[in-house]
């Protein structure tokens, strides 16, 4: 004891002298080994605490040890160790015999470790490393911890699966690992069980949970257009609100694509993406590409723009290489910017629209909008009249190859009046003029057209509706009420009949039909009160309507309806949508000829899902000598670990499938893979996706 005090009071004693006294300490008042009492838990500095059945120093060397059942709590960490010897000279304690090394959820487990007290890095023989927060596990001959995050291995292999007999891991000469970022390895190889299926010289592939920067795994494929398909993606985060995803597309009889896609989000609810795609096409012997983006800018809450971009090289790009994009059917091309400004009663907006139509040969009368403006007036009073007031109107620079070609000017004012209003009845009229001005820069001189040209021509209605309600309890258990409500409506409309062959005609507002009409509808709504438990929700139910118009004079332009225009009364439209419950729905449109007792148009559609992930749904259309199929889906998740899906269109007009997917996911605890066959006429094709649990997600 007097040494002690000697030895602290000179001040010769260092950090690592004080724990050699304090073994000393230990040993003097702690029975011998051969008596039943444990070893009191040796501190240093508050620090390091161990605690061991047995501990020896010797003071000359600066060697100190512990054995039996050893447990080190030093700086946030634990070890645990059947013996350790450390050596004051180095600061480094050897540890053997059942180690494990812990700190916060990284574990490290191994026979023997060489451990730095002063830096924490350590080096463990036949090591084994688990990271629950990413679900990773890491073997190797030997693995260096540099830090609480970063490990370097050689000979080693890594897998999210659980251990001794992993599903699927990689296996590599040297990794390279961040547990907050990614690994990087060389000469790796990826096994599924022990079987060696794929070898890369390098790769980097993210081990958290969270999106990170890193390879994402291989999609193969084979198609029948573009053969062989090997697909590799890279997908790097730029920042919390932008990433990128970088593609390159191998294939055998195609070549070899490279596609990029940058998604962003900025504030105020601002969003967007733009992606690229380009390829030598081989079979093709040219260049081929595709470029996409939509944009949304919030400035504020009443102005914003809204910008969309689609691209192609040429007109078949889609029909070739749309599966990427989701549109190889895509009918047309378009890229539009529109912005909106609105005001209290007034509205402005602008907008651009650039055309290529691909299903015509050619796009030389494709009508371009280049650009429009437009301004809208919600109805609003005039003075203390009963009168209404309200406007569309739009300014119009129209371009194509072929004539016509030129500007327009449209606006359409109308007053409105309300001479009656009640609780059982509602009544209003309404006079407006289409006053429309044209300058023509290209003209079809057959058709009459003038250079510059101006038109009025005006319109009137009337309309009247009411409305009959009733609620009805009913005795369900979870439906306690039923609102019904009917409304009848009645309209009429009136066009003078007016020549406009001298205008140019670019749409539907150049050619303002001749109309003298009654339009009658009856609409039924159903809603009701679900109580389940202690909560209350109204929710719709069912809403049909039947409409039909009767032509006094005049025309219609009404596109679906296949009665002749002599003839006063339309098709008969019905129209349905009935929530039966929250997870089924069904819907029904028809319309009716009633001349010829046959249906014109026939839309019919039931979609059925549950909580589960089961769903199914089926739909049918058909409009009288024109087209006519049907498309159903079906996606299940009873057959575990198997998540099957079907969809398919067919055509009875063709008498052929238009389109049929089978699709397979299997579903293990640490991967998945997915399984896919596409038929469509002319083309198909299999692809195989597979998803390895914690290596990042896009």
């Amino acid at each position: 004891m007097r040494l002690l005090h000697y030895l602290t009071r000179t001040g010769r004693i260092s950090a690592l002298i004080k724990l050699s006294v304090l073994f000393c300490f230990i040993n003097l008042w702690t029975p011998s080994a051969g008596a039943a009492a444990t070893v009191a838990p040796a501190v240093f500095d508050e620090n390091i605490r161990i605690n061991a059945d047995r501990m020896n120093q010797n003071l000359a060397e600066g060697i100190y040890t512990a054995d039996g059942n050893v447990v080190v709590l030093w700086k946030g960490m634990k070890l645990t160790a059947d013996q350790i010897r450390y050596t004051a000279a180095t600061h480094i304690m050897y540890a053997a015999g059942s180690v494990v090394l812990t700190k916060e959820s990284a574990v490290m487990k191994g026979e023997t470790l060489n451990l730095n007290m002063d830096t924490g890095r350590a080096e463990m023989d036949t090591a084994l490393l688990t990271d629950p927060k990413s679900n990773m596990t890491i073997t190797a001959e030997k693995l260096i911890r540099i830090d609480e995050n970063q490990f370097s291995s050689a000979s080693t292999e890594m897998t999210t699966c659980d251990m001794p007999d992993p599903s699927w891991k990689f296996g590599a000469d040297a990794l390279n690992v961040n547990l907050q970022e990614y690994a990087t390895g060389r000469n790796v190889i990826f096994y599924v069980k022990n079987i060696p299926v794929l070898y890369l010289p390098w790769f980097a592939f993210p081990v958290v949970l969270e999106k990170k920067s890193g390879f994402l795994f291989p999609n193969f494929g084979y198609s029948i257009k573009k053969g062989v398909q090997l697909d590799i993606p890279l997908y790097i985060v730029i920042s919390p609100s932008q990433d990128l995803l970088l593609d390159l597309d191998m294939m055998s009889i195609r070549g070899v694509g490279t596609g990029l896609e940058y998604r962003y989000i900025r504030t105020r609810g601002s969003e967007g993406h733009i992606s690229g795609y380009q390829i030598y096409d081989q079979l093709a012997d040219q260049w081929r590409w595709q470029l996409a983006g939509e944009h949304k800018e919030i400035f504020s809450s009443n102005a914003n723009l809204r910008m969309s971009v689609n691209i192609t090289s040429d007109r078949t790009f889609s029909n070739d290489f749309g599966e990427k994009s989701g549109d190889y059917n895509r009918q047309s091309s378009d890229t539009t910017i529109n912005t909106l400004k609105t005001w209290q009663n007034y509205g402005v907006t602008s907008y651009l629209r650039y055309n290529e139509n691909l299903y015509a040969a050619d796009n030389r009368t494709t009508l371009q909008t280049l650009p429009s403006l437009g301004i809208a007036g919600v109805r609003q009073a005039i003075s203390t009249l009963p009168l209404y007031f309200d406007l569309d109107g739009s300014a119009d620079n129209f371009y194509r190859e072929s004539a016509p070609s030129g500007q327009r000017l449209y606006l359409y004012p109308r007053i409105s009046m309300i001479p009656f209003q009640s609780n059982y009845l509602q009544t209003s009229l309404f006079a407006g003029t289409h006053i429309r001005g044209y300058s023509t820069d290209k003209r079809d001189n057959s058709s009459g057209t003038l250079a510059s040209a101006g038109d009025l021509l005006p319109e009137a209605g009337v309309r009247l509706s009411t409305s009959l309600t009733r609620i009805y309890d009913t005795n369900f258990q979870f439906l306690r009420k039923v609102r019904h409500e009917i409304i009848p409506d009645f309209s009429y409309g009136f066009v003078p009949e007016h020549n406009q062959q001298r205008l140019p005609l670019y749409d539907y507002t150049d050619r303002i039909i001749h109309r003298n009409m009654i339009s009658l509808s009856v609409t039924s709504l159903m809603n009701g009160k679900f109580v389940s438990g202690d909560t209350t929700e109204y929710r719709d139910i069912s809403r049909i309507k039947l409409s039909a118009d009767y032509l006094i004079d005049g025309g219609r332009r009404d596109l679906l309806t296949l009665v002749e225009s002599q003839r006063p009364w339309s098709d008969l439209i019905l129209e349905s949508d009935v929530l039966l419950t929250k997870l089924l729905r069904m819907t029904f449109d028809a319309r009716y000829n009633l001349y010829d007792n046959q249906l014109s148009t026939a839309v019919a559609g039931i979609e059925v899902d549950d909580p589960q992930g089961n769903s199914v749904g089926a739909g049918y259309q058909m409009s009288r000598n024109e087209v006519e199929y049907f498309e159903g889906r079906l996606a299940t998740k009873l057959i575990k670990p198997l998540n099957l899906s079907y969809t398919a269109r067919y055509s009875f007009d063709r008498g052929d499938f238009l389109e049929s997917v089978y699709a397979a996911e299997y579903r293990h605890k640490c991967w998945s893979v997915n399984l896919a066959v596409h038929q469509r006429p002319g083309n198909q094709s299999y692809t195989v996706n597979f998803n390895l649990a914690g290596m990042g997600s896009k």
